[in-house]
């Protein structure tokens, strides 16, 4: 059954919805891996990195909130002005910006003037607010640059070497971290995709709904450059985007998350990270109507789902009652970021794999 999936990951190629992608799914009945489409005769295989854009904020940032919520060296409860006092969203609570509630704007093109990592942090905490702390759910990745900035500030520890500490390396993630250009530039034979890339230009061309805040810069060749020009102005290490991986490391990440849930304890305490998934604090849960997640996964049981999309094409969920995993990996915004039947297709895709293990059950 699972061979359904894999042709209509395959059809999307066909169709354009993406160039190159990775599927993972982890259920008691079923494990499958997958690695689909490519560019000319690179193909791409399992090995294959991914800018997995803003799954970055919840395998990366998120988990690191656990940990240190656990460990005591951080509350939900602590405010923004305790870190920087300077900060426009200072009343915003730790739990505001996990749950996008910190008043600070979707988005800004930071990049555009800051020209350090310090000077887009300088900025994102500088940012006017666009409504007050605690108030109207606000999608941010500006609350997530903050909110990266305040671990780095708490652990006295740059992000990428804290989540290689304290996340890669206990659940064993050896193909995920920020800035793998190493990998990009390894020799090759060209048979084999090493890095799927995103844009051709550098700054990217605005994305829909951003035209005319900033002029798309010239053609440039950076597999291995993160696609988000906010990260990359931050030399490709901030809290809302950032990391490469695999679907394969993605789906070990999701898996731990169902054993931590369950009281595996290696990343922190289970009620923090329940407490964390039912709220919602740094995971994304379904909509109700029209979710990415289709209209089975999540909801089977009162614990539903968590996951997270990324902007290059990338989402992964999990179904908590039925213990599933579900990972899509793409480069859906190369060459550009005109694609927009993605949104169509996650539903679809989620849905098939639902009723694959649906099947498998009967």
């Amino acid at each position: 059954m699972i061979e359904a999936v894999s042709s209509l990951v395959d059809r999307a190629v066909e169709e354009g919805v993406f160039e190159a992608a990775q599927v993972a799914l982890r259920a008691s009945r079923a494990t499958h891996d997958s690695a689909h489409g490519g560019l000319g005769p690179a193909r791409t295989d399992r090995e294959t990195l991914f800018d997995v854009s803003s799954l970055t904020k919840v395998v990366a940032t998120t988990t690191l909130v656990h940990r240190l919520v656990s460990d005591s060296a951080l509350s939900f409860e602590d405010e923004v002005g305790r870190f920087f006092p300077e900060a426009s969203c200072r009343e915003a609570t730790i739990r505001d910006l996990l749950s996008h509630r910190s008043g600070l704007p979707a988005w800004r093109p930071l990049f555009a003037t800051a020209r350090s990592r310090e000077e887009v942090v300088s900025a994102a905490l500088r940012a006017p607010l666009e409504g007050a702390p605690g108030s109207e759910r606000r999608y941010s990745d500006l609350g997530f640059v903050v909110l990266g900035a305040i671990l780095e500030r708490v652990t006295d520890t740059r992000l990428d070497a804290l989540f290689s500490e304290q996340v890669a390396a206990p659940l064993g993630l050896g193909k995920t971290a920020f800035r793998p250009l190493p990998a990009a530039r390894a020799p090759t034979d060209g048979s084999r995709l090493v890095v799927a890339p995103t844009g051709d230009r550098r700054p990217r061309r605005p994305a829909p709904g951003q035209e005319g805040s900033y002029e798309a810069g010239p053609p440039v060749r950076d597999a291995g450059e993160v696609d988000d020009d906010n990260a990359w102005a931050m030399g490709g290490v901030a809290g809302h985007a950032g990391l490469f991986s695999t679907a394969a490391d993605v789906a070990r990440w999701a898996e731990a998350v169902h054993e931590e849930l369950a009281g595996a304890g290696r990343l922190g305490r289970a009620e923090v990270l329940a407490e964390m998934a039912a709220q919602g604090l740094g995971f994304d849960r379904p909509s109700e109507e029209g979710s990415s997640a289709g209209a089975i996964l999540g909801r089977k049981g009162p614990r539903g789902a968590v996951g997270h999309l990324g902007f290059t094409g990338c989402s992964v969920w999990l179904d908590l009652d039925r213990r599933v995993s579900v990972v899509l990996l793409s480069n859906r915004v190369h060459p550009d970021r005109k694609k927009e039947n993605i949104r169509a297709f996650r539903p679809l895709f989620h849905d098939r794999v639902m009723e694959c293990l649906l099947k498998m059950e009967t």
